[in-house]
């Protein structure tokens, strides 16, 4: 039995596929065609008289045909449906995509076939695009990070069967953001574009340089080849950053931080990798950047003990255990009275044993834990000094906690649920904090409508104080410790001086953080200073000390001296 369709006629048929938007052709057993329809006509680029004279070899280039006339013998040997995609050169010569189905058809007892074509090629080249966005950085073209990953992960799952040599390199350009405040957005993508190129020519055509986001970028080398060691690569990497970025606006200079990590045959997955060549690159800042490190055993037992660390505060933070707080006290300059307590945290682990928030604080932030940490100290300080109405408290605001969108509310909850005063408390932020956030003016506008004191912390170390005073309603600042420190030098002499001179202009009062020395208090009193805070006037307390000295002011004056003499 005859499997297929029949027509009386080829007139029958050309009615039929002529009103068929898709271009249509019907070819004989010769491979001829002897019908088509106009939307085939157009197709092909001739009239039907032409086409309808020619062979395929005529329209197509010699490997297309066979390609279609196979295509066609297996339809009149089946006689089943065929549908196929296909890649054709077309009139003009441009290669399209098709997708072909297939029938075979018999008219007056002679089979034929029956080809509907449908024009693919803006859908598959929109989707190639899509594919290509997905996987490359829209800025420098490079391979993003999921692309960077892919292929991380296929030599990783090749290892076992055929370990070869690799290494993943994470590189950070230094003084970047210098080069977007001062030239603008625009041309911070500029240099980002010329760097990518930069280390895209320093990579075999096997490896993959990757731009993670930002300034960070990344490469993966993949195998061994003579001279062509991953530190060779990193030392290129560094010359490469240093050479000048020719800008519109001009010239600009930046340097590379770089961590690498190598492995002959990996036995760890690829977000340890990552981990790894991230540990180095901290290093490599640490150690004063424009260098490279490489991650070793001794990188290896500092991320461990840090993983560990990140644990045991999640479970301290659940359990509410371990961690205490200290209250370092700030005496106003004239009268040399106690006017706030700064509270701070520490952590007493059960096994390490007392820890100092250097030791941990970076763990917490990288962990996303500073939030409910930063909660925790807000809400203890909160409770323990809720009955000393004369005294302030100062409270150090992170930039991931004026990052949240819930900063304000969670703040503000805290203080509703302590009875807390909010004229009473002070929040600290840093320079950079305010820089690297767009929504932190906002954010300490609207604590600040609520009572609150805001105080710009380590000020003098970031790069637009002025214009940060200009646009927050700062209540007061505090002198950074490194300053008080070089106070015998006379750059830093000339700092404190501006400062302080730059407090009173604006109204806003001034406190000096870190005094050790008789000298360096007589000094910032002379210019002054509001208030003053270090350990020449008291060390941090405990909460029964910091009671105890609150119980003492209120009984009697105590003068600076006794009071730098009080429990620690």
């Amino acid at each position: 039995m005859f499997q297929g369709l029949e027509a009386d006629s080829i007139e029958d048929l050309n009615r039929i596929i002529d009103v068929i938007p898709n271009p249509v052709i019907v070819k004989n057993r010769d491979h001829r065609i002897v019908l088509l329809n106009e939307s085939a006509c157009r197709f092909f680029g001739h009239s039907r008289e032409v086409v309808l004279a020619f062979t395929d070899y005529d329209l197509f280039p010699d490997a297309e045909v066979a390609v279609f006339h196979a295509a066609d013998d297996r339809v009149f040997a089946t006689g089943e449906l065929d549908e196929i995609e296909e890649r054709i050169t077309d009139a003009r010569g441009r290669t399209r995509t098709v997708v072909t189905r297939k029938q075979r058809v018999r008219i007056r007892g002679e089979d034929h076939v029956v080809a509907v074509i449908t024009d693919v090629t803006a859908y598959r080249e929109a989707e190639a695009r899509s594919r290509y966005l997905a996987f490359h950085d829209a800025l420098t073209g490079l391979p993003n990070r999921t692309l960077l990953n892919e292929r991380l992960d296929q030599i990783l799952l090749r290892a076992p069967r055929r370990p070869e040599p690799g290494a993943l390199i994470y590189i950070d350009l230094d003084r970047f953001k210098e080069v977007n405040d001062t030239y603008g957005h625009q041309a911070g993508d500029e240099l980002v574009r010329q760097f990518a190129q930069r280390i895209g020519g320093l990579v075999r055509a096997s490896d993959t340089a990757a731009r993670l986001g930002g300034d960070e970028f990344a490469i993966l080398l993949h195998g061994a080849d003579p001279g062509f060691s991953p530190a060779e690569v990193c030392r290129r990497i560094l010359l490469a950053a240093e050479q000048p970025f020719a800008l519109d606006e001009g010239q600009a200079y930046v340097s590379a931080s770089i961590g690498l990590v190598e492995w002959s045959e990996p036995v760890i997955g690829r977000t340890e990798l990552h981990q790894r060549a991230d540990m180095a690159l901290y290093q490599a800042k640490r150690d004063g950047r424009a260098c490279f490190r490489v991650f070793n055993a001794a990188l290896d037992a500092r991320m461990r003990r840090r993983r560990r660390l990140e644990v045991d505060l999640r479970a301290a933070l659940a359990a509410g255990t371990g961690l205490e707080l200290a209250y370092q006290p700030l005496f106003a300059t004239q009268g040399e009275q106690l006017v706030a307590f700064e509270a701070l945290v520490r952590w007493q682990h059960p096994e390490i044993g007392y820890l100092q928030p250097a030791d941990f604080l970076d763990v917490a932030e990288e962990s996303g834990l500073i939030v409910p940490l930063g909660e925790w100290v807000l809400e203890e300080a909160c409770t323990s000094l809720r009955a000393t109405p004369d005294i302030s408290l100062a409270v150090n605001l992170s930039p991931a906690e004026l990052g949240s969108e819930q900063c304000v509310p969670r703040i503000l909850a805290v203080l509703e649920r302590t009875g807390f005063d909010p004229a009473r408390l002070q929040l600290e932020v840093t320079e950079h904090t305010i820089l690297d956030l767009r929504s932190a003016v906002e954010r300490l506008r609207a604590l600040r409508d609520a009572g609150i004191k805001i105080v710009l912390d380590d000020f003098g170390t970031g790069y637009s104080s002025l214009s940060h005073l200009q646009r927050l309603a700062i209540d007061k600042v505090k002198i950074d410790r490194s300053f008080v420190h070089f106070l015998n030098f006379d750059e830093s002499r000339a700092i404190v001086r501006a400062i302080a001179r730059l407090g009173r202009s604006l109204g806003v009062s001034v406190t000096a953080e870190g005094v050790e020395t008789e000298e360096q208090r007589t000094f910032l009193r002379r210019l002054g200073c509001e208030e003053l805070q270090g350990f020449l006037l008291s060390r941090p307390l405990s909460t029964p000390d910091a009671i105890a000295l609150l119980q003492c002011r209120s009984e009697q004056s105590a003068s600076i001296g006794g009071l730098s003499a009080a429990p620690t």
